[in-house]
């Protein structure tokens, strides 16, 4: 192994909006354009990328992160309620951060403390987002999530020194509601208009809004990632991908839903100082490419990717893709016979992975309950 590897997740990046991330295209050196999710939504996608396994509904088998498998420190920093100790995700980092424990704020420790469910739980929840409520007529509104910048920060100061490592960055920014500095209107404003139209109760205007907001999102991020790019070793080994994509008003849907579409399950998919890979890449193959050897179900080499949610299962290639509605082109959703690929999803046995396995809890701070 290199003694340098990262790993960069992107929550809920589009395909199609990379090209609003100049640093980030030029830093990487291979890109791969038939790069698959294994789920449209994070607790079916990072099974897959930290574990390289299928999900199976009950967050991360702690035995398959990729982090065991480095001798080296292991930073990771994630941004999401769902990528936590809670769910497994902790396993094998010598440090780990994230928004239900680690951090410095009260709230983080109160995370650990706490017994979830409990009446100090309770009391200190309530008390909590009271405090919250009352700040915001006072106070600017803070973004959604922690911002890219502070997570860049905070890596670069726990590797300072040391000249092997391994990490792992996600990154919350262009997830919904999308509210990024320097918008035409306050953030406020961006939350409240971006929840109205992915719960079906904007106007045109609106929805115009919010796509604008979700591009400079993207834009945001790549900005706070150049002084990430610049500061790393050059021979560090690179992966960076989303998550899942994003719906911005496609057949009337918002966000991530767990449909079967191109818009959710292509993702993007870049390296630097890493081994080569076939046509087809799955979030599955992630552990693999990082580590230089495979890993669980990963694989260097693959012609067909799979994902599911729920019952609702889709096979890809780099042309096509199969789904309970039919098979199509992926370039412009053309129906298209292809047999053999149906074939290969009805062979594929899919984990029932729905957002309602999280944490009623961590399903609202996220903004979908």
């Amino acid at each position: 192994m290199t003694e340098t590897t990262l790993l960069v997740t992107i929550d809920s990046l589009r395909t199609d909006h990379v090209q609003y991330m100049p640093r980030t295209r030029e830093f990487l050196d291979d890109t791969h354009d038939a790069a698959f999710a294994t789920s449209t939504a994070t607790p079916g996608s990072f099974p897959a990328i930290i574990g390289g396994e299928y999900p199976a509904g009950n967050g991360l088998e702690t035995e398959a992160s990729v982090a065991n498998e480095f001798d080296v420190h292991c930073v990771g920093i994630t941004t999401n309620h769902l990528l936590s100790q809670e769910y497994g995700y902790a396993t094998g980092f010598d440090s780990f951060t994230s928004p239900k424990g680690g951090g410095e704020s009260l709230k983080d420790k109160g995370a650990i403390l706490l017994e979830r469910g409990s009446l100090p739980y309770k009391i200190a929840s309530w008390g909590y987002n009271r405090y919250q409520q009352l700040r915001s007529y006072v106070d600017e509104t803070e973004k959604s999530f922690r911002p890219a910048d502070a997570v860049v920060d905070q890596f670069l100061d726990e590797v300072a020194g040391r000249d092997e490592w391994f990490a792992w960055l996600h990154f919350m920014e262009p997830h919904h509601p999308y509210d990024p500095d320097g918008a035409d209107v306050d953030r406020a404003t961006a939350q409240r208009i971006t929840r109205r139209v992915l719960s079906d109760r904007g106007s045109a205007e609106d929805e115009a809004l919010v796509r604008d907001l979700y591009r400079r999102e993207v834009a945001e991020l790549d900005a706070a990632l150049e002084s990430l790019w610049a500061s790393i070793p050059d021979e560090t080994r690179v992966v960076c991908c989303g998550d899942h994509g994003e719906l911005l008003g496609e057949d009337g849907l918002w966000g991530h839903p767990g449909e079967m579409r191109p818009e959710l399950l292509n993702v993007p998919f870049g390296t630097r100082n890493a081994p080569e890979v076939g046509e087809v890449v799955s979030l599955v193959d992630v552990p693999t490419i990082l580590t230089g050897a495979e890993h669980g179900s990963g694989t260097f080499d693959r012609d067909t990717a799979f994902a599911a949610y729920g019952d609702r299962k889709a096979a890809m290639t780099a042309e096509h893709i199969a789904t309970d509605d039919g098979t199509y082109r992926l370039d412009d959703g053309e129906p298209v016979d292809d047999p053999a690929l149906e074939r290969e999803r009805e062979r594929f046995d899919p984990a029932y992975v729905v957002k309602e396995d999280a944490l009623q809890e961590d399903l609202e701070d996220l903004g979908y309950a």
